[in-house]
């Protein structure tokens, strides 16, 4: 993981000697740091070449609009395929992301029967608009809800919420 390699040369370089779980901890916060500056100048390029004039058109774009460069995605792909077998397969997070799909799963078939549901902005001109187009604006609205918000949605339409914890 080169990315993570040239961060961790930093700490060190900058931080002789630092305390192993202050390194971990510094090495996630300019992992972070670096995959937020990213997303925003990549994301500017996109939205630079779209040159939108609507929200409409960032969501009937033919690509995302917000995203890695694809350097950054190789480096989450590679970050990913060391935490993956690592970490993300663990029992208790296995639970917890299976309930936590369900959860996206219930909301999903909701809005899709229940259109109405959706906040307003997100409805709009829904009910005329194909499937795919549908599915797309559900899925994007469901994808930019917080955890907590995606919990109290599903707990105003579903019975059982479950606590991802």
């Amino acid at each position: 993981m080169p990315l993570v390699a040239n961060i961790l040369r930093e700490i060190d370089t900058r931080n002789p000697g630092i305390d192993q779980v202050r390194r971990g901890h510094e090495t996630v916060r300019a992992l972070i740091t670096r995959m937020i500056e990213d997303v925003i100048a990549e994301s500017g390029r996109r939205i630079a070449m779209l040159k939108p004039n609507s929200a409409a058109e960032v969501r009937e774009a033919p690509r995302p609009v917000v995203g890695f460069s694809p350097a950054m995605e190789k480096a989450d792909r590679d970050v990913k395929g060391f935490l993956y077998p690592r970490m993300y397969h663990h029992g208790r997070v296995e639970r917890i992301m299976a309930d936590a799909e369900q959860v996206v799963r219930d909301l999903f078939r909701h809005y899709a029967a229940a259109s109405g549901d959706l906040h307003q902005e997100w409805g709009e001109g829904i009910s005329s608009a194909d499937s795919v187009v549908r599915a797309h604006r559900i899925g994007d609205y469901i994808a930019g809800m917080t955890d907590r918000y995606a919990l109290v949605e599903h707990a105003k339409y579903f019975k059982e919420t479950p606590e991802l914890r």
